[in-house]
């Protein structure tokens, strides 16, 4: 029997995934909608448009180009407009007994971020979708091959695990996946502003113990880490764009114009208006 099953949604089609095996959706069209029960690992790639996912903890979007990784709870992806996209998910069991064996154990949770993945990670996503369509028995191969590609492809995040408080690898991973969710929403979620107590509610943490504990593992606390892509993305909007200045404004979750302006010269040493007329030079 085939250990992985194949959906193709089209057009305003829905689909609430259950079941133990793999699944690997293939979604084309507008309108769709994926529910991912509580339990379950995933990974999501978005080749065209964007995807909308919404859960207790995150509320956000998935641009083309990124693959979104899940584990942290049910999930619900939706698009409301054309969308490109290849998903694989299954009971995190089943995950762990492909992970069996490999370097770094089973017992590897796949934590919630979002990256531009590598050639050989997109090939893989896309040659498993294809086999588990044909229902060849060759997908039992690249499906483990995937599995651990994209534990490989968190290696960079895995390594904040020492910095981590608690005795057992475990305790560890639970403490990241905590933190991971509070930077997934900081650095992805469509909220602008982001107080310290909605993070800590995130976090599962009072906000006394997430700010000790987030600085103890990335160096700076959520809200330094939040002030700082909010300058770094006023920059790219100001000289990359020409989103108008009061949008951008709003857009970065400044209360007006003026306050962003006056900020971004504070910052930067320049007007934005000095920044896009060096821009089009």
């Amino acid at each position: 029997m085939s250990s992985a099953s194949h959906h193709r949604l089209g057009f305003a089609e829905a689909l609430a995934l259950s079941g133990d095996r793999f699944h690997f959706v293939t979604a084309t069209e507008r309108g769709v909608q994926i529910d991912v029960p509580a339990g379950w690992a995933s990974a999501w790639w978005v080749l065209r448009g964007s995807l909308g996912v919404q859960s207790a903890q995150f509320n956000g979007d998935v641009a083309a180009g990124r693959l979104l990784t899940w584990q942290d709870g049910p999930l619900r992806l939706f698009s409301h407009g054309p969308v490109g996209a290849i998903g694989i998910a299954a009971p995190a069991a089943l995950w762990s007994r492909r992970l069996q064996g490999t370097q770094g154990g089973s017992d590897r949770m796949l934590l919630p971020w979002q990256h531009e993945p590598e050639r050989e990670l997109r090939r893989l996503m896309v040659r498993v979708a294809r086999l588990a369509r044909q229902g060849e028995a060759r997908h039992e191969a690249a499906l483990g091959a995937l599995v651990s590609a994209l534990h490989d492809a968190q290696c960079p995040l895995r390594q904040h695990l020492d910095a981590c408080s608690g005795r057992t690898t475990q305790r560890r991973e639970q403490v990241l996946v905590r933190l991971m969710r509070v930077r997934h929403l900081v650095t992805y979620g469509r909220e602008s502003r982001l107080d310290l107590g909605r993070l800590a509610e995130v976090a599962n943490y009072s906000p006394t113990h997430l700010i000790r504990l987030y600085r103890e593992v990335f160096g700076e606390t959520p809200v330094e880490y939040a002030s700082r892509l909010r300058v770094d993305r006023s920059w790219t909007l100001v000289r990359n764009t020409r989103m108008p200045i009061g949008d951008i404004s709003e857009v970065v979750g400044f209360e007006s114009k003026s306050a962003f302006c006056r900020s971004f010269k504070a910052k930067f040493g320049y007007t934005t208006s000095e920044i896009r007329r060096s821009a089009m030079r």
